[in-house]
């Protein structure tokens, strides 16, 4: 475990503390360089092990934990759920080379804020990154009913689909599979001006001007079944 102790406070003015959880060297070596780059991020810590990264984090309140859920000791979907209840206000990314269904259901389930597929480009975690804090709630509260794709689960796949956020994807599935704004709203505890907000932005980004539209491209790409 190597810690590089940073400074700066959770305040908005500074930048976002990050910690980095993560048994493979080159791949912390690498992302280290190029979170370096970037002005409004800071690196405070590495650990190579679940264990280590809940001690550092319990230590250091970070903004954000980037975590991989694959350890050769295990733990890394127990370690979420861990700093999910004891580091309530650190947000938790899950950064990962499964890119299963399975394993989204079980990282969202324990509590991670977001999901970020290891064959991403930087640029998904980054934005994944600063749209985590910014938003100030967590991706998902619970799961669509139907089966998710892996492309539709998680940050880093391709096409217009990628650009949706986790909510805006759960919402399109949703209005595919008949709900209303005010059902949603009642399964995640949000105003429907939220639903309504989430709803909206998804349209535009997939230039679909109505749920009719919406259900024929959820059918169309495997997302619900016709």
């Amino acid at each position: 475990m190597s810690a590089l102790e940073g400074g700066g406070s959770v305040a908005l003015r500074g930048p976002l503390r990050l910690i980095l959880v993560d048994d493979h060297a080159m791949l912390r070596e690498g992302l280290r360089a190029l979170l370096d780059a970037e002005r409004d991020v800071e690196l405070i810590a590495e650990a190579a092990t679940a264990a280590e990264g809940i001690a550092l984090t319990k230590r250091l309140r970070p903004d954000i934990v980037i975590l991989d859920v694959s350890f050769p000791a295990g733990g890394g979907i127990e370690a979420i759920t861990t700093l999910r209840r004891e580091c309530g206000d650190t947000r938790i990314i899950v950064l990962t080379v499964h890119n299963t269904v399975e394993c989204f259901r079980a990282a969202m389930q324990a509590g991670a804020d977001e999901f970020v597929v290891k064959h991403a480009p930087f640029e998904v975690l980054l934005r994944a990154i600063r749209s985590t804090v910014s938003r100030h709630e967590r991706a998902v509260h619970s799961l669509p009913s139907g089966d998710i794709q892996g492309t539709l689960a998680v940050r880093g796949g391709t096409g217009p689909i990628s650009q949706l956020t986790l909510r805006e994807r759960q919402v399109l599935v949703w209005i595919a599979e008949g709900y209303t704004s005010k059902q949603m709203a009642a399964k995640l505890e949000r105003s429907v001006k939220t639903i309504v907000k989430h709803r909206s932005n998804m349209m535009r980004k997939l230039s679909l001007h109505d749920a009719s539209a919406v259900t024929r491209f959820a059918i169309a790409n495997g997302l619900v079944s016709p």
